[in-house]
């Protein structure tokens, strides 16, 4: 395993958590976190094919963590398209503030109780991106991105009804 893991490795880690992070975190602390995960289950990966996939999975997963585990803000758009900064859950309404229409504030409330999945789908479909867009951003097959579409607009459509 030791040979797999070498500098060329690790260099090959950073430009992939430069991608990963794209500025919003220190991408040093991902390859850190990777290699330090790598190493402390050597035994169950020292064999595995694609020791480099397992480390990239891993550094999705520590930055979706850090996220959530920073994140107390979240980001919404007013009709001119600047970006709103609300505290989720502890500041009023923000669709009140900025007058969005009743319809619309269902819609939204509807998303939110939607699963991760729904609302990732549904929020980048709503930038208008394509299937093969939607499929490259969550890194999932068109097929599937097609069908979860499908479900998740098809739930939406229930919720709000």
């Amino acid at each position: 395993m030791k040979e797999k893991l070498d500098e060329n490795f690790v260099k090959s880690l950073v430009v992939i958590a430069l991608g990963i992070v794209k500025g919003k975190s220190d991408p040093y602390e991902l390859v850190n976190g990777a290699m330090e995960y790598l190493i402390s289950n050597k035994e169950k990966y020292m064999d595995h094919p694609n020791i480099k996939a397992i480390a990239v999975l891993k550094m999705k997963g520590l930055f979706i963590d850090e996220i959530r585990k920073n994140q107390k803000l979240s980001s919404m758009t007013d009709n001119e398209g600047n970006d709103l900064q609300v505290i989720d859950e502890k500041q009023n309404d923000i669709s009140e503030r900025i007058g969005l229409k009743d319809e619309t504030k269902k819609v939204l409330s509807a998303i939110k109780t939607m699963g991760e999945k729904c609302r990732e789908i549904l929020m980048l479909a709503a930038d208008d991106l394509s299937y093969k867009d939607i499929a490259k951003n969550i890194e999932t097959p068109i097929g599937t991105v097609m069908s979860r579409l499908a479900k998740c607009r098809k739930e939406l459509k229930g919720l709000v009804a």
